[in-house]
């Protein structure tokens, strides 16, 4: 597996956005959900050995990366050097592939979360924490009617324009605003945080916020 290395522009932009979620949400005890969670992109980010070693303990990395030939290889290497990071490390979209390699967890995309419900309890019974992405209104009142039960928190976009969407439309901060209503689990803003954009969820009732570059 060739070792992309991440640049310093990404390194720099994880660490400006961690500091700012500190200031925003508070930094949060071991015990508690982290304010940051970092999505992996390999072609933007480079080796994500990188997030790993740049974001402060506890935070949630998830590996998105679905098309990797070598994902499995790839996820077991993460999984090992996140326990060494206190990192909480979660696997997308792949339940199996999370329980083999220790994930702290694994994430359910929104088109997947119905085929996968009859898994998760057995995922959750195993230790795993379970997240699903929210995009509306409907998708959160379809999570919040299995609530807690199934699921630990979510993701919720896109917020605000993203490089990885370009042109999809967005929730901006009234639409996540009316989506946090409907969810009765904890939430993260995703699609287009960075250090300007951060700022617009202040007062909402997030657990953090979510992404790629931050930048």
């Amino acid at each position: 597996m060739g070792l992309l290395l991440m640049g310093d522009d990404t390194k720099a932009a994880l660490h400006t956005i961690a500091r700012l979620a500190d200031r925003q949400f508070g930094p949060r005890r071991r015990t508690q959900l982290p304010n940051l969670l970092v999505m992996t992109d390999r072609g933007e980010q480079g080796h994500a050995q990188g997030i790993i070693e740049a974001v402060p303990a506890g935070t949630i990395v998830c590996l998105r990366d679905y098309e990797m030939p070598d994902r499995w290889q790839y996820a077991a290497q993460l999984a090992r050097s996140a326990r060494q990071h206190s990192i909480r490390f979660v696997v997308a979209g792949d339940i199996r592939l999370a329980m083999q390699v220790g994930a702290w967890g694994v994430h359910i995309p929104e088109d997947l979360w119905r085929d996968s419900i009859r898994h998760l309890g057995t995922a959750r019974r195993l230790g795993l924490r379970v997240s699903t992405a929210v995009h509306s209104a409907k998708a959160a009142a379809a999570v919040s009617r299995r609530g807690p039960v199934l699921c630990d928190y979510a993701t919720v976009s896109p917020v605000f324009p993203t490089h990885s969407h370009p042109g999809a439309k967005t929730l901006g901060a009234l639409g996540l605003s009316r989506i946090l209503g409907a969810l009765d689990v904890p939430a993260y803003a995703l699609g287009g945080i960075n250090q300007t954009t951060i700022a617009n969820t202040a007062g909402l009732p997030l657990a953090g916020i979510a992404g790629i570059r931050f930048s």
